[in-house]
């Protein structure tokens, strides 16, 4: 072989996909490549008015049990996988009067597809391809010989290929094809093995992840020395995933992790029927609140921490409007994330052309969590059930001889969801369902006590006045000590939500009681590492 080139002579096409396929046959038939085919593929090519040898006709044998087995066969498999420049191997092609095949086209029975819509174990397991599957990884290791084809996106490349290389493919090009192949295959198998996983209730014993690669590669990751990439299963495509970037930059790696913390807050507020907003920066929220409409909730979340919010993200649980639009045209954002924009607000933010723009799908309060979350650590992977636990005043165990009122109540439960998105320690007070002072990321919780408590007063200080009664205090995990009880208190706050726990309980409720504050337990920690 003149440098590695194969002359292409014979092609097996056997996919369960036929898009692009006529096309793609007729190109074949042009370049003077012999096609031979198994079953629905050869009857298809035959329609289509192109020569065809069905696999039978090379076999001896008609497809058997129902179709499950049609390409397994010695002489289909010795066509593919022979070492040309081993004589022997020559030899029992010529004993079997067989030749070699040098292309193959195989795309896989939609086994996924059957998985979303809900159909019958039966018929999943139908929907499990065996014999395609041994034909990509029979011609990708022979990848020194064999080019294969894996999917219909691939066709006008491979075309092109032959005909700039006078109906040859090169060593690269079919070294590049077989990787691919063997991606395809193991994310396949995978996704039978996750389903099998889920149907026998045990986690697989070895962890395996898979996605696809995003068309437009990151510039960089966290900081620009590091490279990044990002990948999408085609579950997550389905919910999350299918967000739409109306204008705007690419979406760096730092976007795509406030992006993700973007949807974490809508998901959790999914349940609250008023217009609210929320202002991430570095993927914790600095500012979150309620309000009579979008533009009034705006204001109320920046008026948290204005500081903070310049250059962050806004997220919003409604469509953005012509006002909210004029609104922030003010204000320096890296990008806005809402369920729509209305023609007029997409005109406003084209004179920001460097803002980027997430649209979300209209359904998106049904979308659904993945099963796990991973994250990467030195010494390997960890994986954990998401958060999903949303706290409802049911959940609500008073624990001190004051109650809350149903309007504290409604406050509690807003701080409480606010503080399940705080970086641990973290402590958010509100009222009036928005917030006036968020404190994370310390490594004490009184230091994060103190930190949103002075966030707050900045908020509502005037004329050097303390005005923070009424106000609520949410703290992700219990106090371990009275300090940061007896912090707020001091500063006028006076109804508690917290997770309850500590071995000084006694002493918190005890304290409370004392300062006539109400107290409530969610039985529930949310820290957020």
């Amino acid at each position: 072989m003149k440098k590695n080139m194969v002359k292409i002579k014979k092609a097996l096409v056997s996919v369960s996909n036929k898009t692009g396929l006529e096309k793609f046959v007729e190109n074949l038939d042009l370049l003077g490549i012999k096609i031979i085919a198994s079953g629905g593929t050869a009857n298809y090519i035959k329609k289509t008015g192109f020569n065809v040898t069905d696999i039978e006709a090379i076999t001896g044998y008609p497809e058997l049990l129902d179709g499950r087995v049609k390409t397994l066969h010695p002489k289909i498999h010795s066509s593919i996988l022979a070492d040309r420049e081993n004589i022997s191997h020559i030899k029992d092609l010529k004993n079997f009067e067989l030749e070699t095949i040098d292309l193959v086209v195989c795309n896989l029975y939609p086994f996924l597809d059957s998985v979303h819509k809900n159909k019958s174990n039966e018929y999943c397991i139908d929907n499990i391809d065996i014999g395609g599957i041994t034909l990509l990884r029979g011609a990708a290791k022979n990848f020194k010989y064999v080019t294969v084809v894996t999917d219909y996106s691939q066709y006008d490349e491979v075309i092109n290929h032959f005909l700039e290389n006078d109906g040859h493919s090169t060593y690269d090009f079919r070294l590049d094809k077989a990787q691919i192949a063997y991606n395809y295959s193991s994310n396949y198998d995978l996704q039978i093995s996750n389903w099998l996983s889920k149907i026998n209730k045990k986690r697989p014993i070895k962890l395996a992840i898979s996605g696809k690669k995003f068309k437009h590669a990151l510039s960089y990751g966290e900081n620009s020395h590091q490279k990044a990439e990002f990948y999408q299963d085609e579950e997550t495509r389905k919910n999350w995933g299918n967000f739409k970037k109306l204008q705007g930059k690419s979406l760096s790696y730092n976007n795509h992790l406030d992006l993700d913390a973007s949807l974490n807050l809508l998901n959790n507020f999914k349940n609250f029927k008023e217009d609210i907003v929320g202002v991430i920066k570095h993927t914790s929220p600095c500012g979150v609140a309620c309000g009579e409409n979008l533009l009034d909730a705006f204001i109320n979340a920046m008026s948290c921490d204005p500081i903070s919010a310049f250059g962050g993200i806004v997220v919003f649980n409604k469509k953005v409007t012509k006002e909210v639009a004029k609104k922030l045209s003010h204000y320096f954002f890296e990008m806005i994330v809402a369920p729509g924009f209305d023609n007029e607000s997409k005109k406003i933010f084209t004179k920001k052309k460097n803002l980027r723009l997430i649209s979300l799908n209209n359904n998106w309060r049904s979308n659904k969590l993945k099963e796990k979350e991973l994250r990467s650590v030195m010494q390997g992977t960890l994986l954990q059930e998401p958060d999903t636990k949303l706290i409802t005043k049911h959940n609500l165990k008073v624990v001190t001889k004051l109650s809350p009122t149903k309007k504290e109540i409604k406050d509690l439960i807003f701080a409480w969801t606010v503080v399940k998105l705080v970086k641990s320690n973290g402590i958010v007070i509100a009222q009036n369902m928005k917030t006036l002072g968020i404190g994370s990321g310390q490594p004490s919780r009184i230091s994060s006590s103190k930190l949103a408590i002075s966030k707050a007063l900045k908020v509502v200080n005037t004329n050097n006045k303390k005005k923070l009664k009424n106000a609520v205090m949410a703290s992700d995990a219990f106090f371990p000590f009275s300090d940061g009880i007896e912090e707020a208190i001091k500063n006028g706050i006076n109804i508690i939500i917290q997770p309850g726990g500590s071995i000084r309980d006694d002493q918190v409720i005890k304290l409370a009681d004392q300062k006539k504050v109400s107290m409530v337990f969610t039985g529930t920690r949310s820290f957020k590492h």
